[in-house]
């Protein structure tokens, strides 16, 4: 147990006290910061809590002679790794036996981690060590090192350059490193430890490490940085943790300070003496926050200040200077959410604070926000993160729309959404984004339509009646049934689920779980069998109500005293945050899917889930693992009363279904999504990019028989001519214009049917011969959910247009005969319209079979049965090119060599008379669904 922390006057003293109370664990960065604070106050300069550290000229021996062998003679600079520093890093890796490493700036720590896991993992040549540096030279001093001690083969490098970008919306200078290379660099590995001590930059240039390499980690990945005591890493330790990067996030007072966390993790720091030293530490005036409302002054360079329910305002700053509108920043694209509040809600919120309703716009704004009704700027928030400028609109609020009216001048109607449309036409979005349907009537679009150019609409209710759903450009849908209902009407429409904000659960304060069985939400008219379902459980569950509409339950019999009426915002939130368990039961609308915000804000505030069984419920959390699922009321009953009785087992499930919440279902990677979707249609409706009118004469002309000995490299590689690219994306254009108004082409539809009984969100596919990319498109719309999409193409053309249409996906030149990526690494291998026009087909199905973990399939094969494999030569596109129809005995049976089994055929199109057929070919690796 280490000893309290002396909390003096003495700022000496207390820094004194601190690195003897954690040296061997860490300080809360909570506790860090307010210490921090003191100190800063009382110590001139920067880095107050860093002390200088006397370090010798090379690293002293060690008690692990292998590892003093290795850096032997090595030089120490300033912020070089300390000895201690690596040898805790060397106890903590030998404990949790990490499979991969990833490393930010190479040098002594790589020698020493080289040779800890070569002694762990043995002489394998596959790379347990993966080390980003932005210098070469150093890069060829530490591989020469590791060569020299035979440790070359555990360490793969990337010398990445440092630039400034803009990660998070937050400007920094970090490595330059982009989603393809970060694919080949790790291959299959997903790296467990990650250990920061780099780039060499300004204040701040460790911030991106994290963001940047985030989606190619291990869950829960352990996470250290070095320096972690100085001012810029405490910052950057303090936006990882507010931006929901990083979990459990602590000092050791060890060397320079080394930040330890988890990435995504739930698992809380309960060191003593961290609480009581809290409550020592902070100034009177600071009692009970936590570090995210009195936060570090965050650096220069990293300057954007995210939501926060409970901000205090500088002295001398006037409400209205603190907030800047979005569309005032520079940056990208603009969207302008819309948005309605529950009216019941509005009343309240003006209820409880009575000059409320005279302050100005923006002050009424943040309040409206803060209280973090509904989606708050949960979406806004989310599209700023990906680069747009947003801002909200909450159009039904009169105090808040009556006092922009004042402030602007606006001398209109005075009526509510005639200040709505003034809004739209002074800002021009490029995008407005209506979150309720209700405002889509024909009147509105039509007044608003000439002041945008992409109008999205939001569903997740029943329809209203007076929507013009065909004014609409998109719309986004958690029901499934919708989306495939209003693409039958030639709709574009995507599948999106709801989401949960992760700022929520950080301004929520632990409590204690004093509610055992909870249900909060609402009991509306549209809720029938929601009534009468909670009425009948109540009477075999101690179960409590919150929400509007659950006083009706009393004329069931349910007891007064488990009713207790509406809650709005935060306190809902708190409310779920003190349950146990939390019932959810979906609106009648929803039919057989789950979609309603209760499972991601029941998750996300730790609450054991039980909610009733949906078709794709699978899709978006593992039943019996992450939440409860029900069939019926009984069975509902049944699994509360269990769950009641094993609170440890429910504790467990809740922290993973908490976990998953915070992984996949945040709003930050909804509106990912949602940015590349719509920055799509709009560049494509303000015609960025111009392609010629396809000549549909000249796709495909000119076809006459060959031998084989005729195919000349000419004809081999004339699909890497420049002239093809823009001439099939013309067609392309088309076709994807046509999916989106509800006629997907026939081959779009039959590759996604092929897919779909093996796809699970964000899997990973390989398309061989990906041309433009447009698959990645179609797919996604198709399946309606997010890939991780690989493109490879022997066109550079080719590739370089993908790159130009699809900046968030990876493509790469390269040889389907010859592939480079590592054995298994893909769910999913599609050989896309490839074999058609190579001779050396028998290694592209090889290869197909060799880099797919499960499924191979060979998409648009031309294929005869009666005839063996012919070769042809035609003009596609105005380019003599080679091809061939092939036999599809010879094709199965090379597949079956590569353990192949044939699963299902596609056929599209047949002419037994010509023996021709097109067929699309799906094979399952055999094993791989054992």
């Amino acid at each position: 147990m280490p000893q309290a922390i002396d909390v003096s006057t003495d700022v000496g003293a207390l820094l004194n006290s601190a690195r003897a109370s954690f040296q061997d664990i860490p300080m809360p960065l909570a506790t860090c910061l307010a210490l921090w604070r003191r100190a800063a106050a009382c110590t001139p300069g920067a880095d107050p809590l860093a002390l200088p550290a006397v370090m010798p000229h090379t690293y002293p021996s060690t008690s692990r002679p292998e590892i003093a062998a290795v850096l032997e003679g090595l030089p120490l600079g300033e912020w070089s790794m300390t000895l201690a520093t690596i040898e805790f890093l060397l106890n903590k890796i030998e404990r949790m036996r990490p499979h991969t490493i990833l490393e930010f700036g190479s040098g002594a720590s790589t020698l020493a981690l080289a040779c800890m896991m070569r002694r762990l993992h043995g002489g394998s040549k596959t790379p347990h060590i993966f080390s980003v540096d932005q210098s070469p030279h150093y890069v060829q001093q530490i591989e020469s090192r590791l060569r020299f001690h035979g440790l070359h083969e555990s360490v793969r490098f990337m010398t990445a350059p440092l630039i400034s970008q803009v990660i998070q919306h937050m400007r920094t200078e970090c490595y330059q490193l982009h989603d393809q290379d970060l694919h080949g660099f790790f291959g299959q590995s997903r790296p467990d430890l990650v250990i920061v001590d780099g780039p060499a930059a300004d204040h701040g240039g460790r911030f991106g490490t994290i963001p940047l390499v985030r989606n190619f980690l291990s869950d829960h990945a352990w996470i250290y940085m070095d320096d972690a005591l100085r001012d810029s890493e405490l910052s950057i330790a303090d936006w990882w943790d507010r931006l929901g990067y990083v979990k459990d996030c602590g000092v050791l007072w060890l060397g320079k300070g080394l930040l330890t966390a988890r990435l995504n993790s739930r698992e809380l720091l309960a060191h003593e003496p961290a609480v009581g030293t809290l409550r020592q530490l902070l100034e009177p005036s600071e009692q009970g926050q936590n570090h995210h409302t009195r936060e570090l002054p965050p650096p220069a360079l990293l300057a954007y200040t995210p939501f926060t329910c409970e901000r205090v305002a500088p002295s001398g700053v006037s409400e209205k200077a603190q907030v800047i509108s979005a569309a005032s920043r520079d940056g990208g694209p603009s969207c302008l959410f819309l948005n309605t509040y529950y009216p019941g809600f509005l009343t309240h919120h003006y209820r409880v604070m009575s000059g409320r309703a005279s302050q100005s716009y923006e002050a009424q704004r943040l309040a409206l926000q803060q209280a973090c009704f509904g989606d708050s700027d949960f979406y806004s928030f989310g599209m700023t993160l990906a680069g747009w400028q947003a801002e909200d609109v909450i159009v039904n609020c009169t105090p808040l729309q009556e006092a922009w009216a004042r402030e602007q001048d606006y001398r209109g109607q005075g009526q509510l959404l005639d200040i709505a449309i003034e809004q739209v036409r002074r800002q021009r979005p490029e995008v407005l984004y209506l979150q309720d349907l209700g405002l889509a009537t024909k009147e509105f679009l039509a007044r608003i339509r000439p002041h945008v150019t992409v109008i999205v609409g939001q569903i997740a209710s029943p329809v209203p009646v007076d929507a013009d759903l065909k004014g609409l450009d998109i719309i986004f849908s958690s029901f499934p049934h919708f989306v495939e209902e209003l693409r039958k009407q030639g709709i574009t429409a995507y599948y999106q689920p709801l989401a949960f904000e992760p700022r929520i659960a950080q301004t929520l304060a632990p409590v204690e779980r004093s509610h055992a069985v909870t249900f909060v939400g609402g009991l509306s008219p549209a809720h029938k069998e929601r009534r009468l379902f909670m009425a009948s459980l109540a009477e075999l569950v101690p179960l409590e109500c919150w929400g509007y509409g659950v006083d009706s339950l009393r004329a069931s019999g349910v007891k007064e005293t488990r009713l207790h009426g509406e809650v709005w915002g935060r306190d809902m939130f708190s409310t779920l945050r003190r349950s146990r368990i939390t019932i959810n039961h979906h609106i009648d609308v929803a039919q057989t899917y789950a979609n309603n915000m209760r499972l991601f804000e029941a998750t996300g505030c730790g609450a054991l889930l039980v909610t009733d069984h949906k078709d794709n419920l699978d899709n978006l959390f593992t039943v019996g693992e992450e939440v409860i699922a029900y069939r019926s009321l009984e069975e509902c009953a049944e699994l509360v009363r269990y769950y009641l009785a094993h609170p440890e087992e429910a504790r467990r499930i809740a922290e993973r279904g908490q976990a998953r919440t915070f992984r996949d279902h945040t709003y930050a990677k909804r509106m990912a999504q949602t940015a590349e979707i719509l920055s799509r249609h709009l560049e494509e409706r303000q015609g960025h990019h111009r392609l010629p009118d396809p000549d549909l004469v000249h796709v495909s002309y000119g076809k006459e028989a060959i031998q084989p000995n005729d195919v000349t490299t000419a004809l081999a590689t004339s699909w890497q001519s420049p002239a093809i690219p823009l001439k099939q994306r013309a067609l392309v254009q088309q076709e994807l214009a046509a999916l989106y108004q509800g006629r997907p082409p026939i081959v779009y539809r039959v590759l996604a049917d092929a897919m779909r009984p093996f796809i699970a969100p964000d899997c990973c596919v390989l398309e061989i011969g990906c041309a433009s990319g447009y698959y990645y498109e179609a797919l996604e719309y198709l399946l309606n959910t997010r890939l991780s999409y690989v493109g490879v193409d022997f066109s550079p053309a080719m590739v370089a247009l993908a790159q130009q249409y699809y900046p968030r996906a990876s493509f790469h030149v390269g040889n389907g005969a010859a592939l480079t990526f590592p054995d298994h690494s893909f769910l999913i291998a599609i050989s896309s319209c490839v074999l058609l026009h190579v001779v050396d087909y028998p290694q592209h199905i090889q290869e197909a079979a060799r880099v797919s973990s499960q499924i191979v399939v060979l998409h648009r094969t031309p294929v005869c049965r009666a005839h063996p494999t012919s070769h042809f030569k035609k003009f596609a596109y105005g380019i003599e090119t080679h091809e061939l129809r092939l036999n599809e005995s010879e094709i199965l049976s090379l597949c079956r060599d590569q353990n192949l089994e044939l699963v299902q055929r596609l056929e599209y199109d047949s002419h037994p008379e010509r023996d021709e057929f097109e067929a699309t070919y799906v094979f399952r690796k055999a094993g791989s669904h054992e």
